[in-house]
């Protein structure tokens, strides 16, 4: 497989979960810009069909062949940029999606912004790090919101947690290997402190940058904001509902709605630099969001920030909700 190729299937395979991509690659372009591939992203039952440039970008030069030539229907599918060259992109209307998943792309409705994604290189697996997947950390966030989900049966588990009967399986073997989790007879936690520290400490770079999502330009009030029934606030504003000591500025709402349906309900503008973060859900349906889940949504996303003011009230919710020893320093 050619440079090129693998640069189109590597930006098709790290798209966010809610985001499908399908490509038709031209292993003879003629030569024209934006005509190497043929790309339809599809979210939410929509279909976005761009003609794509697939291209190498190390300086802004290596863009200024684009600037003519870009409109809303085409991406630039290339190596992962720097943040200055994404900005450029943005700046100038370029639509691209990098080889690790980051994207900024503006079309007919279609609004995704995902940045921070690192590039992953391929290791021998005995030199690979045990970082956790994303399958692994929406199963451990539904062990931890709802106790019971620990003991229902593995299909049950899958639907509560949005992922594979394989991807729950194979956790329980990793989570019993690690000596976390008890398979016997009746299945326990053995060790529930480490697991909410994995799930703390992995939410911001495992977590985090596969949500997706809309940015929006947020109100002046967050209690404004009209929300369905299975709507949930993470972040800030999850902070000031458990212990109204926050007066939230940045807003974070998953929500189980099409996000294109739920921004006319919202009459929201999408802004690429908003302080309204619209979400999908991450977890299934029938899993209970009750005020230990949110606890586990704000601390992460606290921390996540780096920002003082919310490491303090994520050791307010600690306190009351967690009941950790201490929280993970890794964001201090």
């Amino acid at each position: 497989m050619n440079k090129e190729a693998t640069l189109l299937m590597l930006a098709m395979d790290n798209l966010p979960p809610h985001i499908q991509g399908e490509s038709t690659f031209d292993p003879k372009p003629d030569g024209h810009l934006y005509t190497d591939a043929k790309v339809t992203l599809i979210a939410y039952g929509e279909r976005y069909p761009f003609d794509v440039e697939i291209k190498y970008i190390h300086r802004k030069e290596s863009l200024a062949a684009l600037l003519d030539t870009a409109r809303p229907d085409t991406l630039l599918v290339c190596n992962r940029l720097s943040t200055f060259l994404a900005d450029f992109c943005s700046s100038h209307s370029i639509n691209f999606i990098d080889e690790a998943g980051n994207a900024r792309v503006n079309y007919n409705g279609l609004h995704l912004w995902v940045e921070g994604k690192d590039s992953m290189v391929s290791a021998p697996s005995s030199k690979r790090q045990g970082k956790p997947g994303l399958g692994f950390m929406k199963l451990l966030f539904a062990l931890l919101a709802q106790e019971e989900v620990l003991h229902l049966p593995f299909r049950n588990i899958a639907d509560m947690a949005n992922i594979s009967l394989g991807m729950v399986s194979k956790g329980f073997q990793y989570l019993a290997s690690e000596k976390l989790v008890s398979l016997g007879s009746t299945r326990r936690i053995l060790d529930r402190e480490a697991l909410y520290h994995i799930w703390i400490e992995y939410y911001r770079t495992v977590l985090r940058p596969k949500l997706g999502g809309l940015r929006l330009i947020a109100p002046d009030d967050w209690r404004e904001i009209p929300l369905t029934s299975d709507d949930c606030w993470g972040g800030e504003v999850a902070a000031d509902e458990l212990t109204h000591y926050l007066q939230p500025y940045d807003l974070q709402l998953f929500t189980f709605e099409p996000l294109q349906k739920k921004l006319a309900l919202l009459k929201a503008k999408s802004n690429q630099t908003g302080r309204f973060w619209l979400v999908p859900a991450f977890w299934g349906k029938e899993l209970k969001i009750d005020s230990k889940a949110k606890a586990l949504l704000a601390v992460a996303e606290l921390l996540a920030s780096n920002d003082s003011r919310n490491r303090e009230v994520a050791g307010l919710i600690n306190e009351q909700y967690l009941h950790l020893k201490a929280l993970p320093k890794t964001w201090v």
